[in-house]
């Protein structure tokens, strides 16, 4: 027989009051404004949610993806993941410059995790891409970057060794900064191709999100004044974090879609 206040037990062991999910949204964006939560704080994971609001792990799923997708929070997977108050959503500029420099005039906080670095002779691509010989040497660096303390890129940049000598030896936050204090080389002309895919599984658990999540995928090749390219990147964007922004000034552009 069920009580008076109609409520029961769900399968997860929590009190269920029945809410709806408008009402499971409204109470989360409760938790938020009586906490004094700042974007990118940590509200909780979600069966901690699903107990303190007493309704089941399914009900809390279906609110917490309406407020995702409404961008007022942002869902992160792995050891570290949880729910947390969006942060401000990085607006990406092309300019001639490194991820530092804007997340720093947009106010966020960067910060970069070299997974890892070699010296070696690059593959077919990389090689077309800077137009290097055969026996040519490159400096190849895998980076992912964070913003406001959590994952936004995981990027891969290809270097002539000839052009940088001792670079693996340098603190690797800001390549364009290292480049430009140390070698004085600098960006004349950056070609960037931005293309949409998702993420697989070693993708996902560096960035911390689901598996098939929406990317944005970069590639970019940076050149000298003398129109020798010395950067070839790629770059995963994490698509619920960044917002691209194109401007024109004028001038000639191309467009090219692969039909």
């Amino acid at each position: 027989m069920r009580s008076m206040t109609d409520e029961s037990k769900n399968k997860d062991g929590a009190l269920s009051t029945g809410g709806s999910t408008e009402e499971i949204v409204g109470s989360i964006q409760s938790i938020i404004t009586d906490r004094s939560l700042a974007p990118g704080d940590r509200i909780g994971a979600e069966r901690e949610l699903a107990q303190s609001l007493g309704v089941s792990r399914w009900t809390i799923r279906r609110a917490l993806e309406q407020l995702e997708s409404q961008g007022q929070i942002l869902r992160t997977h792995g050891r570290s993941g949880g729910i947390f108050v969006a942060p401000k959503k990085l607006i990406r500029t092309t300019p001639l410059g490194g991820l530092p420099v804007y997340l720093r005039a947009q106010g966020i906080d960067s910060g970069t995790t070299v997974l890892g670095t070699r010296a070696g002779p690059p593959d077919d691509e990389v090689a077309k891409q800077l137009g290097l010989e055969s026996d040519a040497w490159v400096f190849h660096i895998e980076r992912l970057r964070l913003a406001g303390g959590l994952p936004l890129v995981l990027e891969t940049t290809d270097l002539p060794c000839e052009l940088f000598p001792g670079l693996l030896d340098q603190p690797l936050g800001s390549l364009y900064e290292i480049l430009d204090s140390k070698y004085d080389i600098r960006p004349e002309v950056t070609v960037e191709t931005i293309t949409a895919t998702t993420a697989d599984r070693e993708v996902a658990g560096l960035l911390q999100v689901s598996v098939g999540s929406a990317l944005i995928f970069v590639t970019r090749t940076a050149e000298l004044g003398s129109g020798r390219t010395f950067e070839f990147s790629r770059e995963l964007w994490r698509a619920d974090r960044t917002a691209i922004t194109v401007r024109s000034d004028g001038k000639p552009a191309y467009t090219t879609i692969d039909a």
